[in-house]
């Protein structure tokens, strides 16, 4: 969402942009965090790979993990 923010201290918007730019963020990046941390909301934490659901491919595919191993694990006959 583009906002106008009226009244920043020039000595603290300065601080703000000089910390962004060595977080490599942008200042409004920066602002929502600060924001966020202010209001006490929950940190984005990164999903864990048991939250991840399956997905379904289609009944076609429905063999496809045996199928690939089958391919990559199949043993050479001699």
């Amino acid at each position: 969402m583009d906002t106008t923010i009226r009244n920043i201290d020039p000595f603290v918007y300065k601080k703000l942009k000089t910390k962004a730019a060595q977080e490599g963020i942008s200042i409004g990046e920066a602002v929502t965090k600060a924001i966020s941390e202010w209001l006490g909301l929950p940190k984005n934490k990164k999903r864990s790979i048991i939250e991840i659901k399956p997905e379904h491919f289609g009944h076609q595919y429905r063999n496809l993990s045996e199928e690939i191993d089958e391919v990559l694990y199949k043993q050479e006959q001699a």
